[in-house]
């Protein structure tokens, strides 16, 4: 009989589906995320839609960008890595490119990621921030080529998709 209630509990939780194990800030650090975004001018050319993906432990954004003639598809997923303490994010782009960035809460209440990558040129070392705004997000991205001093690669500001 026993058996049988351990079973049947062990389904009643499979079916409610994973429950997120981490810190409750985390949710909350990952919120201003969710939603559909473009940059203004380029509606008609960008978005990115991001949305919580299961038990809210992860927020996953596929965006569309075709700012710079054809469109190029990216998705990538932001999350917490209970393994490691931090948030974490991880990016494909339809050209092969992939991205693993470790993340940690910045004092503008978003995120500082931190990550590099190897290539023909050398070891590129890749600092993005992103924040929430009065208006969407803030997106800013930093480089530093082979130990160079870091350079301001780019900026962008979200706004809500209408």
């Amino acid at each position: 009989m026993r058996y049988w209630m351990l079973m049947a509990a062990t389904l009643a939780a499979a079916e409610a589906g994973p429950v997120f194990a981490g810190p409750p800030q985390v949710e909350q650090g990952l919120a201003y995320l969710v939603g559909e975004w473009t940059i203004a001018g380029y509606e008609a050319r960008y978005l990115d839609s991001c949305k919580w993906f299961d038990s809210h432990a992860f927020v996953v954004c596929d965006t569309m960008d075709g700012r710079h003639g054809e469109t190029q598809h990216h998705v990538a997923a932001i999350g917490w890595s209970a393994e490691t303490g931090n948030y974490t994010y991880l990016g494909y782009g339809q050209d092969g490119s992939s991205r693993l960035d470790r993340c940690f809460a910045n004092t503008d209440k978003g995120l500082t990621c931190i990550g590099e990558d190897r290539g023909a040129d050398g070891l590129t070392q890749i600092r993005s921030y992103i924040w929430p705004t009065a208006m969407g997000l803030g997106i800013r991205q930093e480089r530093s080529l082979n130990g160079a001093p870091w350079k301001e690669v780019g900026q962008v500001h979200y706004i809500p998709k209408k």
